[in-house]
């Protein structure tokens, strides 16, 4: 089952480089989803600056290769087509061992498959929240089940196909009422296929939906999206959380400033505070919000073995 929450808080560390980078190509996005904020953002929709991205990749390397990158924050990666295959391309050549995507693989037709495959990447998170068409058309608005599915059995056959170890494929389910009876169908399908398998607890995107209960305040501790991962929108704004999708709490702009600067002093306004158990001194997105509650995710091997998240800076989950 999750991971107690005592018992996660226990491995958060104050660092001086982050963990987990979450990189935005664009926050445009092809579908709808139920449990998604992203039809409520009101800040410019766009796509990176190439340039800007360079320089993002570039300080990684130079700080730490095994910073886990994800090159999506709110929009889906796929939209960029050829230009993900350059950007991951380039992360590779510049020495980054941890270079991560999550999808909702509608888009994830036979040739962005073996560009994939070519690519470098690591490590790729497929969205898929329902067994039957029913269930998954009416979470994931303006997909369609039948082309999710052969997108993604195409992509793992050919992975196996040609004897690639990398990058790990993973099949996520996010748990919600409308499929609940559904995840052990959907975890059994796509390990039977070859894939990881995770199911994650619905969260609430910083309090725009009343997707879960209210917590005893009592027992609240640090949250592992404030203090484990900094998303960077396209045009280079570090939001303090991975809930605050529309940018309204920024911590700097990395045309401007280095991640690492950025950083330092976000630890000393947030990141400390929540170690410290400060919560009337958090900004008021983080006051307001449960989403520390539903941190953290049940993650298989494609054996079926569950997988214990890891905190440290190493590059073993990912890597084979």
């Amino acid at each position: 089952m999750y991971e107690d929450l005592k018992d996660l808080e226990k491995k958060f560390e104050i660092r001086d480089f982050p963990l987990n980078i979450a990189i935005e190509p664009s926050n445009y996005c092809n579908l709808n989803c139920v449990m998604c904020a992203h039809d409520k953002l009101t800040r410019k929709k766009g796509a990176m600056d190439i340039r800007l991205y360079k320089k993002i990749v570039d300080e990684i390397a130079k700080e730490n290769p095994y910073t886990r990158v994800w090159l999506d924050f709110y929009g889906e990666p796929l939209l960029a087509k050829f230009r993900l295959y350059y950007m991951i391309d380039y992360a590779v050549k510049q020495g980054l061992k941890n270079l991560c995507f999550n999808t909702n693989a509608t888009l994830l037709d036979k040739e962005m498959a073996e560009m994939l495959l070519d690519s470098g990447v690591h490590f790729i998170s497929i969205d898929c929240d329902g067994f039957s068409a029913e269930v998954y058309e009416k979470i994931r608005v303006g997909a369609k089940r039948d082309d999710m599915y052969r997108n993604t059995e195409y992509l793992l056959q050919r992975k196996k196909e040609r004897g690639l170890t990398s990058p790990i494929i993973e099949v996520k389910a996010m748990e919600m009422d409308e499929n609940k009876h559904e995840i052990d169908q959907i975890l059994s399908y796509w390990r039977e296929r070859g894939a990881w398998t995770c199911i994650r607890r619905l969260i609430s995107w910083g309090g725009r939906y009343d997707n879960h209960a209210d917590g005893n305040a009592q027992e609240r501790i640090a949250c592992g999206s404030g203090i484990g991962i900094l998303p960077i929108t396209w045009e280079g704004i570090a939001v303090n959380c991975v809930m605050d999708v529309d940018a309204t709490y920024p911590s700097g702009d990395v045309n401007k400033e280095s991640i690492k600067e950025i950083w330092m002093r976000r630890n000393e306004y947030l990141v400390k505070k929540q170690m410290e158990h400060k919560w009337d001194e958090l900004p008021e997105i983080c006051k307001t919000c449960n989403d520390w509650m539903v941190v953290g995710e049940i993650r298989y091997d494609e054996t079926g073995k569950l997988l214990e998240k890891s905190y440290e800076a190493e590059a073993e989950m990912l890597s084979n």
